[in-house]
């Protein structure tokens, strides 16, 4: 579906401001709309992976684990494939609340794609370089958004997300190097050319939705608090938009419909997007990984 037509449709969680917002900057942020109930149930769970994660001393399929890991310490910086995990995570990303709040930026069908919960750690220095979504899982059109849920407070020293405003009516830049590998980031050449006063740090108290368009350009700086920042991340589409190259992390319910009914026509976007690697065949750890292995990227 267009934007025009997404905003003629009732909201159903959203303000009709929010929506035109994420319309207009391809990046918004809305306090209030995550249930408080909810947000101690996510909160829970968090918990709870970061403790079983102390039990594997490695990554797996479920735990994207950071140097220095252990039960005592953990260092869990990802984990993977979320909706699966728990079933928490699931109620409130498929069937739950927030199908709705993406049911008003993608349109009334929607599409659930992949989810996560990614954890910045104070005293590591680990940022995240600068990169677009859309790259590593494309689509026939550029209806994707992440909706992240902050789990906890996130002021300027915890390393929120940044985003650049208006970015998703820019340029799609590659995210691979000159040998074809995959890096997840924009080299600081491409990034010479982005306007820097558009930047937009995302921040907010415990429960603050983010709202990114797959083309938005965003990163997020080191945790310099005392206290870990966990971000529950779920990817939604509309309906009539269907991936055209393999998930990088598929989940048991990547491509159930959670509002409304299947497509019956495929909206294509004339936009080109680069192709990214066949994840089935070389698989995928995380942003993580991908960016300690690539040359250095503005942040």
């Amino acid at each position: 579906m267009l934007p025009e037509d997404i905003l003629t449709a009732s909201a159903r969680v959203l303000n009709q401001s929010d929506r035109e917002a994420y319309f207009r900057d391809g990046v918004v942020a809305v306090d209030g709309v995550i249930d408080e109930g909810w947000l101690a149930r996510l909160q829970a769970v968090s918990e709870e992976m970061v403790a079983r994660s102390g039990a594997v001393a490695q990554s797996t399929e479920a735990f994207d684990i950071g140097p220095g890991h252990s039960a005592r310490v953990p260092h869990l910086r990802r984990l993977r494939a979320a909706v699966d995990q728990h079933p928490d995570l699931w109620t409130f990303a498929g069937p739950g609340p927030l199908a709705d709040i993406a049911a008003d930026l993608v349109g009334p069908d929607v599409k659930f794609h992949s989810a996560k919960l990614n954890y910045k750690w104070p005293g590591y220095g680990e940022v995240v370089k600068w990169h677009q979504d859309i790259p590593a899982w494309p689509h026939t059109n550029y209806s994707p958004v992440t909706l992240g849920v902050y789990l906890s407070d996130v002021g300027p020293e915890d390393g929120p997300l940044v985003a650049i405003a208006g970015s998703h009516e820019g340029e799609l830049f590659s995210h691979t190097d000159t040998d074809g590998g995959w890096r997840g980031s924009v080299t600081e050449a491409d990034m010479a050319g982005v306007d820097m006063d558009c930047a937009r740090p995302l921040t907010g108290r415990a429960g603050t939705l983010v709202a990114i368009n797959c083309r938005t350009l965003h990163a997020s700086g080191a945790n310099d608090s005392a206290r870990p920042r966990p971000l529950l991340l779920n990817v939604y589409s509309s309906a009539d938009a269907f991936a055209w190259m393999p998930a990088p992390t598929p989940t048991r319910h990547t491509g159930e419909i959670v509002r409304g009914e299947p497509a019956r026509l495929a909206h294509l976007d004339p936009r080109p997007c680069p192709v990214p690697p066949n994840w089935d065949e070389v698989g995928y750890g995380s942003i993580f990984t991908a960016q300690a292995t690539s040359p250095a990227a503005a942040e």
